[in-house]
C-alpha cells in the first residue's frame, strides 16, 4: 500500500476507534445490508449480521474503509443480498426478498461550497415540508459530509402483499410517484436514491472520503439555521480542508455596469452562478453561448439573426439580465469556430474565450454575503427560430438541452444530439 494510502488508513482507523458509527436513527439494523469502500478502491460486502454499533465499529477499525454505506431496504437475509433477478420466474433466494424500504432522498448542489450548501439546505427544508405534509414521518436528517443532505422518512403504507415480487414492484411505483411530485414542486433530488429499492446510502457517523468530514445527523432546528452556524461542530479527520465559500475567485473583469440595489453595509462581493459553454462528454466542443450588452431588443435580435445565418446556427434562446442579454444556441462547435462567431458579433464573451478557453454566461441571481438578492436570475424573453434544415444537419448539446428543460423551457426536438446529459455550472464572486 502506498504511503499516502497507509496514512489515510491510519487516520480512519483512529477515527473509528473513538467514534462509533451512528445507528441510533436506523430501524431494523439486523435486516440491513452494509457495504464498505476499501482503500484499494474495491467494495466489501459485510457477511456478518450487524446488531449494534459495536459490531460495525470493530469492522471499521479493522478495515479502515474510505466510505461506509447501508441499504435503504430491509431484507429477509441481508447478508445474502445480490442483484435483482432479471426475470420474475428466476430463483430470487432469501437475500433478495425485500421486507420494507425507507423513503430516502439525497439532495446535492454542485460544486462543493458553503454557498451551494445553503441552497441545498433550503431545498431540504422545502422537501421536509412537502413529504411530511403527505403523511410520511421523518426518521432523520443528515449532512452528507460533502455537497448536501440526506432526508430519510418512514413509509406510512404498511405492506400486506404476501408475494415479495409484487410487493417490491408496488414499492417502486409509489417511490416514482413521490419523486414526480417532488420534482413538480421544483425540488432537485437524485431520483435513483429514492426509487431504487436496492440502493445504498452513506451511513451517519462515518467519514466522507471526498472531504474528510463526517456524514452527521442534524436536527430540524439546525436545518433551519445557516450552514455556517453549525459546520464547525461536524466531526472530521485530522487535516481535512475547510469547505470553500465559493468555487472560483473574484471575476474582476466581469464588473456589472448596470445599477443595482446596494449590498448590505460592508459587503463588497456579490455571488452568482454561471453556465459554461463546455459540452461535457465531447472533445473540446462548445455550445454557442453569447453575452451582449443592452442596446435595445430589436437591435440585439437583428445581430443574432445575422450571426445565425452567417454561421448556420440552430435556434437561439434569449434571456435578459438588468445589464445584458444572454443568448444560448444549442449547436456545438470547436473552439476556433466559436471564436470566429464571437468576434463576428463583437460579443464581450470573445475576450473571455481567448483567456479561459470557455465562455460562462451569468444565469443565476446575484446575491450578497447574506444571500439577499441584489438582481434576479436571467429571465427568458424570446426565441429566435432557425430554418428546419439547420436543425436537421447540426449537432446540439444534450447537456444544454437539459439545462433549458430544468429551467422550465421546452426546447424543440433535435435529431442529432451528443455529449453528456450534465451541464457545467460555475459559482463565482463578482466585485460590486
Amino acid at each position: 500500500m502506498p504511503l499516502d494510502q497507509m496514512e489515510i488508513a491510519r487516520k480512519l482507523a483512529h477515527f473509528y476507534s473513538i467514534n462509533p458509527p451512528d445507528l441510533s436513527v436506523i430501524t431494523n439494523i439486523n435486516k440491513r445490508h452494509f457495504r464498505l469502500l476499501l482503500p484499494n478502491g474495491r467494495f466489501f460486502k459485510l457477511k456478518d449480521t450487524i446488531r449494534s454499533a459495536r459490531d460495525l465499529q470493530d469492522w471499521l477499525v479493522k478495515l479502515a474503509p474510505l466510505d461506509v454505506y447501508y441499504s435503504t431496504s430491509t431484507y429477509l437475509n441481508p447478508t445474502g443480498v445480490a442483484s435483482r433477478p432479471k426475470k420474475s420466474t428466476d430463483y430470487w433466494g432469501p437475500g433478495n426478498v425485500v421486507l420494507g424500504h425507507d423513503i430516502a432522498f439525497d439532495i446535492d448542489r454542485r460544486p462543493l461550497s458553503l454557498f451551494n450548501l445553503e441552497r441545498a439546505r433550503k431545498d431540504a427544508l422545502s422537501l421536509h415540508a412537502l413529504v411530511t405534509g403527505l403523511g410520511c414521518p421523518l426518521k432523520y436528517i443528515a449532512f452528507s459530509g460533502s455537497k448536501g443532505f440526506h432526508l430519510v422518512f418512514q413509509d406510512p403504507e404498511m405492506e400486506i402483499e404476501p408475494d415479495y415480487r409484487v410487493r417490491e414492484k408496488a414499492l417502486i411505483r409509489r417511490r416514482k410517484a413521490l419523486v414526480e411530485e417532488v420534482e413538480r414542486a421544483g425540488i432537485a433530488v437524485d431520483a435513483a436514491v429514492t426509487t431504487d429499492t436496492r440502493r445504498i446510502i452513506r451511513l451517519p457517523g462515518t467519514v466522507n472520503s471526498k472531504t474528510g468530514l463526517c456524514c452527521q445527523v442534524i436536527s430540524l432546528e439546525e436545518l433551519h439555521r445557516p450552514v455556517s452556524s453549525w459546520m464547525e461542530g461536524i466531526a472530521r479527520l485530522d487535516g481535512s480542508k475547510p469547505i470553500p465559500r465559493f468555487k472560483m475567485g473574484p471575476l474582476r473583469r466581469a464588473r456589472p455596469k448596470a445599477k443595482r440595489p446596494r449590498a448590505e453595509e460592508g459587503a463588497e462581493i456579490g455571488y452568482t452562478t454561471f453556465l459554461s459553454s463546455s459540452v461535457l462528454g465531447t472533445k473540446g466542443r462548445h455550445a454557442v453561448l453569447i453575452s451582449l450588452p443592452k442596446a435595445g431588443q430589436a437591435r440585439t435580435m437583428s445581430l443574432l439573426r445575422m450571426v445565425q445565418e452567417e454561421y448556420d446556427l440552430t435556434d437561439i434562446y434569449l434571456f435578459e439580465l438588468p445589464g445584458s442579454y444572454q443568448a444560448i444556441c444549442l449547436k456545438t462547435v470547436q473552439r476556433n469556430r466559436y471564436q470566429k462567431i464571437l468576434d463576428f458579433i463583437r460579443s464581450p464573451s470573445a475576450h473571455q474565450l481567448r483567456r479561459y478557453d470557455r465562455v460562462s454566461l451569468r444565469m443565476g441571481p446575484l446575491v450578497d454575503s447574506s444571500l439577499r438578492m441584489l438582481e434576479p436570475p436571467a429571465q427568458f424573453i424570446t426565441f429566435l427560430e432557425c430554418p428546419s434544415e439547420a436543425r436537421e444537419r447540426n449537432f446540439v448539446s444534450r447537456g444544454h438541452i437539459n439545462f433549458l428543460k430544468k429551467h422550465g423551457m421546452a426546447p424543440l426536438d433535435y435529431p442529432s444530439v451528443h455529449g453528456s446529459e450534465e451541464f457545467q455550472l460555475v459559482d463565482a464572486e463578482i466585485r460590486l
